[in-house]
């Protein structure tokens, strides 16, 4: 077991740009695990933080405890709204809040799937998109995530070269995903529901296929339900349903046979198959996530983020202004 301190020494960036931190208060609602719990320590040392769980999927008791040891109280979302600023995750406080009856939510999003509830929801929205920045859209994204893919892969102990492997959603988690799943010798095929990224998949080098036929099935489309009762008959026997999105994409058919802590076996249309952390996201629920090099880089960014939401006026929900990227990338390429 490695100790949470291993990642607060590595996490440089957000111990930089924390104590510049500019509003006074801030609610977080982001998946409660080691390097966000890094990131909310280091901003409790400058400004009040208000930390809320996602869910308990994403939560690891480990970072709860540690936060917990340092004075810093995790709190429930109803109180969370009470801030005037957000950090949020697929837009969850942001929603609490609008059914909280606060009328104007200044939030800093770090996922598409937030920022699309966030141009639906009826309050007054001020917000910045981070997913729109090359940073966390594609440096995280295309680039982080299909590690923490991987941990929850090795964590089932499954031996990954030459198992086929289907992708549903070709994305830039997708994409990553694919990509590092080729690497490691699994036969990767794609499956998108949108013709442009079916042809950049064909380009890529991968079979294209609307087909279920796969020993390991990954969904990265940030679309609700996705897998239903439809796509589980046409599953092979014995196969493992992973999701890497931010919505639940996975619902599961047939009778629970069996449950090993994180997997659940089911039986369905004469078939075995198994759902791995219930359908939520399995590189948070099982592994540990995206490698903490990119989220310190991310989470700088969303610091300065807050800061440009406080200082300047606008309205509606913004992309990431460049000017943070840079300063971001100055300081990496300074060392």
């Amino acid at each position: 077991m490695i100790g949470l301190g291993w990642y607060y020494d590595r996490m440089k960036l957000i111990k930089k740009f924390a104590r510049e931190i500019e509003v006074e208060e801030v609610a977080i609602c982001i998946p409660l695990e080691y390097k966000s719990a890094c990131l909310i320590y280091e901003l409790s040392t400058y400004t009040n933080v208000l930390p809320a769980k996602l869910d308990e999927q994403s939560t690891k008791p480990d970072a709860v405890r540690w936060l917990e040891e340092r004075g810093v109280k995790i709190v429930r979302k109803r109180e969370a709204v009470k801030a005037k600023f957000f950090l949020d995750c697929a837009a969850v406080l942001s929603r609490v809040a609008e059914k909280a009856g606060k009328t104007k939510v200044n939030v800093v999003e770090l996922t598409k799937t937030g920022e699309d509830y966030l141009k639906r929801l009826k309050v007054e929205v001020k917000g910045i998109s981070l997913d729109s920045s090359t940073l966390k859209g594609i440096g995280e994204n295309r680039y982080g995530t299909a590690f923490g893919l991987l941990d929850a892969l090795m964590r089932l102990n499954v031996f990954l070269p030459g198992k086929k492997v289907k992708i549903i959603g070709y994305g830039r988690v997708g994409e990553g995903c694919a990509e590092l799943l080729r690497s490691v010798g699994c036969e990767v095929s794609v499956w998108d529901s949108s013709a442009r990224r079916r042809i950049e998949a064909l380009y890529g080098g991968y079979e294209v296929s609307e087909d279920l036929d796969a020993d390991i099935i990954v969904t990265c489309t940030g679309s609700p339900k996705c897998i239903g009762e439809e796509e589980l008959r046409a599953i092979r026997d014995g196969a493992i349903l992973m999701n890497l999105g931010a919505e639940r994409e996975i619902s599961p058919a047939g009778k629970v046979v069996a449950e090993y802590g994180d997997i659940t076996a089911y039986e369905f249309a004469g078939k075995r198959y198994y759902i791995a952390a219930s359908g939520y996201a399995a590189n948070l629920a099982i592994g540990n996530g995206t490698p903490m090099e990119v989220m310190d880089r991310t989470f700088a960014a969303a610091i300065l983020a807050l800061n440009h939401l406080k200082r300047e006026e606008f309205n509606g929900v913004i992309p990431l202004p460049g000017y943070i990227e840079e300063a971001v990338l100055r300081e990496l390429t300074s060392v």
